[in-house]
């Protein structure tokens, strides 16, 4: 499915053009935007007060004053728990997707659905951004890898990343790629394993991919793709985490009835998200490439700018609905409804 958002020689109708170009944006920033770099880390544990020992046949004649009262020993706390490994970072700043997915395989393989999904993330990177600008292939079926200079031309006409950034998908991805047998397995696996595992990133994706589905002739396999996708849309969003409800600005506009609506709909969960932060800072990432598409955007401008911008007359109408989501959220009283309609 991913691989398809990119293929650049499919036909597509005015709606469907202007909800790819979001799509592209949205799905590559699924693989490796939404940054949240946390401290490093160490497990601390509370030190043990000192108790006192006062022979039983002295207590009586201790007189029950605060001055005389013997130091009480602070209860006993167990140590805290090691934090959960952030595969997210681990993502971000790995150079090397091969060691990463090497080193998620085996938490994934016992059932650690966060490493699963992080795991789908790094191979479904390269699966679809490697082959969109380093693989030919032949007409006798082979495959040719492009040189990094040939990738970076495309640039001038897939202009979702620049010259800079496609560098980083060949040192990423190119040992990844080398191989004709995925070592790791494939993304879709380890995203069906994850959604299965209710991690709510894995339920978001998975939604999008049945919202996609959902846009066929309007049939009962369509009818039941959307009803799912609006299922598991929700099962994530109860969440409340802001990087998966950016992730249901695509799943919204692409279970919208009409162009109207989905342009609405499109920027709702996006600027809901930036409602539940200080500086809107999980969306930082995908302003910076979906402003490799569009050339109105400035240097100064916020997420929540590009937004504004994009929504254009429809900005107030799409931020009341923004915060009407964030107060349904957090009353817990948000329907399968709300989502796309």
């Amino acid at each position: 499915m991913l691989a398809n958002w990119f293929d650049p020689v499919k036909e597509k109708t005015p709606m469907s053009r202007t909800l790819t170009v979001v799509c592209i944006a949205l799905a590559v920033l699924g693989l490796w935007w939404w940054t949240r770099v946390v401290p490093a880390s160490g497990t601390a544990v509370a030190p043990r007060a000192a108790t006192a020992s006062i022979p039983q046949s002295r207590v009586a004649r201790i007189a029950p004053s605060a001055e005389n009262a013997p130091p009480r020993a602070a209860p006993a706390t167990a140590p805290a728990a090691p934090p959960a490994p952030d595969y997210h970072a681990r993502l971000d700043h790995s150079r090397d997707y091969w060691e990463l997915a090497q080193s998620l395989y085996v938490p994934a393989r016992q059932g650690d659905a966060a490493a699963q999904y992080w795991l789908s993330r790094a191979l479904a990177y390269c699966e679809s951004l490697y082959d969109w600008y380093f693989i030919v292939h032949l007409d006798n079926g082979a495959v040719r890898h492009r040189t990094l200079d040939e990738a970076q031309q495309l640039t001038a006409t897939r202009p979702v990343f620049t010259a800079d950034d496609v560098r980083d998908i060949q040192e990423r991805c190119q040992r990844l790629r080398s191989v004709d047998v995925p070592p790791f397995g494939r993304s879709r696996e380890w995203l069906e394993s994850a959604t299965q595992a209710n991690y709510p990133m894995a339920q978001a994706s998975a939604a999008l991919g049945l919202a996609l589905q959902g846009r066929q002739p309007d049939d009962q396999v369509a009818r039941g793709a959307r009803d799912e996708a609006r299922r598991l849309a929700l099962e994530a969003l109860r969440s409340r985490d802001p990087d998966v409800m950016a992730q249901m600005g695509d799943v919204a506009a692409n279970l919208a009835r009409d162009a109207a609506e989905a342009r609405r709909q499109q920027w709702v969960w996006p600027l809901a998200a930036c409602m539940r932060e200080r500086r809107c800072e999980s969306m930082a990432e995908w302003r910076r490439l979906f402003c490799n598409i569009d050339t109105q955007c400035q240097p100064f401008e916020t997420p929540e700018d590009v937004i504004r911008r994009q929504a254009g007359n429809d900005f107030d109408a799409v931020e009341r609905r923004a915060r009407e989501l964030n107060d349904k959220l957090d009353a817990g009283t948000l329907e399968e409804s709300d989502i796309g309609s």
